[in-house]
């Protein structure tokens, strides 16, 4: 009888630990899930900021779409006004080697259209901040180059972390400043809010004016 009720307990017992630490891990889970939600509603505010800010120029506003880019891989079109449509193909490096032999997008978070051209003639990549994800945009940047796309693609961010830009020591460059300014035809660190700071070198720019700049000299 003692053999069956320390059995029984033993079961209570395993049963019980394997109920807590189901507990933990979908606790994990679920703030992974809160965490990948909250970044990614950021970066879609970041992205209308940034769309707002390029709108707000009258030479751009008259003469440019700026849209939002694909988001999924079978999407063929993106309709960026009433009557302005670009193929997706155009944002897609293509691989063939190794028996691979598919297109991918490249990250494409914001397209400029230019209306005298008729054409993309930049796409901007947007990334909140650098943590593991600063090669991600030089490697789509590497395989745009081996393509011949025939639009400029920049970098935009705020840099929240000061990965790239610290005010104190404007000339420094860290890992990924120097990938990025090496690979990119442009870097521009743009804030949100009213913060003024300005710096530029060649394929680097700080201020919300330095990004108008350059958008306005591809339309």
């Amino acid at each position: 009888m003692a053999m069956i009720f320390t059995v029984f307990y033993y079961i209570i017992f395993v049963a019980k630990s394997k109920e807590e630490e189901f507990g933990k891990m979908y606790k994990k889970d679920e703030n992974i899930r809160m965490r990948q939600s909250y970044v990614s509603k950021e970066g879609t505010k970041y992205e209308n900021f940034v769309i707002q800010l390029l709108q707000s120029d009258n030479y751009i506003r008259a003469n440019a779409v700026i849209g939002k880019g694909a988001k999924g891989e079978n999407t063929e079109k993106i309709l960026l006004e009433e009557g302005i449509s670009v193929d997706t193909e155009l944002l897609k490096i293509k691989y063939n080697s190794n028996n691979i032999s598919r297109s991918f997008l490249l990250d494409n978070d914001i397209v400029v259209y230019s209306k005298p051209k008729r054409a993309i003639v930049c796409v901007i990549s947007v990334k909140k901040s650098f943590r593991e994800r600063g090669g991600e945009t030089a490697y789509w940047m590497v395989k745009k180059k081996e393509s011949n796309k025939p639009y400029k693609y920049i970098l935009v961010t705020p840099d929240n972390d000061n990965e790239l830009f610290k005010p104190h020591e404007p000339q420094k460059r860290n890992k990924w400043r120097s990938i990025l300014t090496a690979e990119m035809d442009g870097v521009f660190v743009v804030k949100e809010g009213n913060e003024n700071i300005e710096y530029e070198e060649p394929f680097f720019k700080v201020g919300k004016r330095h990004l108008i700049k350059f958008v306005k000299a591809q339309i």
